[in-house]
């Protein structure tokens, strides 16, 4: 754990908060957990997302806080960045600004590039964000709002597969009873988060029925063009762990699921099993993640990517 993070946090009266574009559960779970927990101490938090933030994650308390309004950094005591650890990964217009706030924090679990920020913590050991902030709360024996507890189990949760996913660990698990012990709700969460909408069923057919199998099944890849996904209607929250759902076919030790972006890139998601490591790919393609999950995003087409990754990612299968 970071001392460093923690006195500049502690010294911060005026604290703007950041996370990545497309936020996860662990992203926005994690920023506003943060906001309610520093909130508790009196401090004046702003929170800010460049991107759309998924429909089933609008329950968590503080989602209307969130701003997309580029801030003054000389307005604040403190930037922070949270579950990434470059300035760009929050957007083109972080990239600006992130490195002009008086102070700088980043607190992530992600592997990946030389850290930004003056006060660092990166923990790839932790299962999410969200644990890392939890721990930093339980050990300097922060006051614990029950809005502050359902936001950072709904990260949690979400970055752990429902705390089944193999970067569970026992302390995992403890900080989850420890959240439901301060006032999160698991079966509220649940709910919102992984109830199963209609263009979801429909979009993972679509998914099948493109995706292709490499290394007697061991590997399968899958892309989505713009034009698929807007036939279908589908929102990014129908987009999220699609990459999971291919892992969890039987024979499959890894799997990558690609989709087209507006503005002209293509964002790929990683996932294995076992003793492939994802990241490695992810790394060296500009990416990051964990052993068994990771993503990047490329400048190139659909087609042009679907066909990196399998050469990349089959020759590490069959090693295995």
């Amino acid at each position: 754990m970071s001392q460093a993070v923690l006195d500049t946090l502690a010294r911060a009266q005026t604290v703007f908060v950041a996370s990545h574009l497309d936020p996860d559960a662990d992203a926005l779970g994690s920023t506003l957990g943060l906001m309610h927990l520093l909130e508790a101490q009196g401090k004046k938090v702003t929170v800010y997302s460049a991107g759309p933030i998924p429909e089933d994650l609008d329950f968590l308390p503080g989602r209307a806080r969130i701003t997309d309004t580029a801030p003054n950094p000389r307005a604040f005591d403190l930037g922070v960045l949270l579950d990434c650890h470059q300035p760009d990964r929050a957007g083109e217009a972080a990239r600006n600004f992130m490195g002009d706030f008086k102070a700088t924090a980043v607190i992530d679990h992600h592997e990946g590039e030389a850290a930004f920020g003056q006060a660092v913590w990166i923990a790839p050991d932790y299962a999410a964000t969200a644990e890392m902030i939890t721990t930093l709360a339980q050990k300097y024996n922060w006051q614990f709002t029950k809005d502050a507890a359902l936001c950072l189990f709904a990260g949690l949760q979400g970055d752990t597969g429902s705390f089944c996913y193999s970067n569970t660990t026992a302390r995992s698990l403890y900080t989850g009873g420890y959240l439901i012990e301060k006032g999160a709700d698991p079966w509220l969460v649940s709910q919102e988060v992984y109830a199963t909408r209609p263009n979801k069923i429909r979009l993972l057919a679509l998914v099948m029925e493109k995706a292709r199998t490499y290394v007697n099944g061991k590997l399968i890849i899958a892309g989505l063009t713009l034009s698929d996904i807007d036939g279908l209607g589908a929102s990014p929250e129908d987009l999220e762990d699609v990459a999971e759902a291919l892992r969890l076919i039987r024979g499959v030790s890894v799997s990558a699921f690609v989709k087209e972006r507006r503005n002209g890139t293509v964002k790929a998601s990683l996932r294995s099993r076992g003793a492939v490591n994802v990241a490695e790919v992810a790394l060296d393609l500009g990416g990051g993640g964990h052993h068994n999950a990771a993503g990047l995003t490329l400048e190139s087409t659909l087609d042009e990517a679907l066909s990196i990754l399998e050469s990349r990612l089959a020759p590490l299968v069959k090693a295995t």
